[in-house]
């Protein structure tokens, strides 16, 4: 009996080793460097990182090298993935891109927050724009010199992309409050800015000429732009999801295996 009972301890002993070792083999491997809320530069990645927390205060960051940049500041290799990132007053769930051979400023120069990127031989990105987040940005945009939009709301389904709004009109010495609905797709304009493209519009008003309408859309273009971005990426094609639109380059981003890596979270 006491030879089973004690069979049967080293068994459960066992599992549990295999089991602790399963799960030690799949767990998701720590970053190289971890910051949270601040970032204390112990090399000259981490300023670069410093430089970008800086500058879009995401919530989320990692990014990972396949080396240490040269003197020049030149990297071989470069992955980012920011989450919740703001730009243009629009917050971006995710923006990821990838850089070969990117060419930075003077390293010396980093620390004091002085960060270029010149160019790369190649770069991907993408970017995952939430409708909910679009929202909130439109409700707080002022457009045009009289602020004649109001409650516009926007939804991004598989089909494409549906807006409406109010918008004041003055015709004939009389205001209308017009409602504008508007079916729609997105189109990427020169690579950095985001256009609301192919759109089809109703109005509530009957007798209001088409050009109305057409102006009061035309003040909400563009619904994104990155010509503000520090990166020099180029977005080439969206695509419509349940609630998101993502924007891409031909081919996407891929993460970079075996590299060193470096992770920031806000909170």
């Amino acid at each position: 009996m006491k030879t089973t009972v004690r069979s049967i301890f080293l068994i459960l002993i066992l599992i549990l080793c295999l089991a602790f070792c399963v799960c030690f083999a799949f767990a998701c491997p720590a970053a190289d460097f971890e910051f949270r809320k601040d970032i204390f530069a112990q090399d000259r990645t981490s300023r670069l990182l410093n430089y970008y927390v800086d500058k879009f205060s995401p919530e989320e960051l990692t990014l990972v090298i396949d080396e240490q940049p040269d003197d020049t500041g030149r990297f071989r290799e470069i992955y980012m993935d920011i989450i919740g990132v703001v730009i243009d007053g629009v917050r971006v769930e995710s923006l990821t891109f990838s850089m070969v051979d990117a060419e930075f400023n003077d390293p010396s120069e980093w620390a004091s927050g002085n960060v270029e990127c010149k160019g790369a031989l190649r770069v991907r990105a993408k970017c995952v724009l939430r409708d909910s987040d679009v929202n909130a940005a439109l409700a707080a945009r002022t457009f045009g010199d009289d602020n004649r939009w109001r409650n516009i709301s926007m939804k991004i389904s598989p089909n494409g992309l549906y807006a409406r709004g109010i918008y004041t009109a003055s015709l004939w010495f009389i205001t209308l409050d017009i409602l504008i609905e508007v079916n729609s797709g997105l189109e990427i304009v020169a690579g950095k800015e985001l256009y609301l493209s192919d759109y089809a519009f109703r109005v509530n008003t009957v007798g209001i000429p088409d050009y109305v309408a057409r102006k009061a859309v035309e003040q909400i273009q563009p619904i994104l732009s990155l010509d503000d971005f520090p990166l020099p990426l180029r977005l080439n094609g969206v695509r419509f999801m349940d609630g998101a639109a993502v924007l891409y380059t031909r081919p996407e981003p891929e993460p970079l295996a075996g590299g060193i890596s470096y992770h920031y979270t806000k909170e």
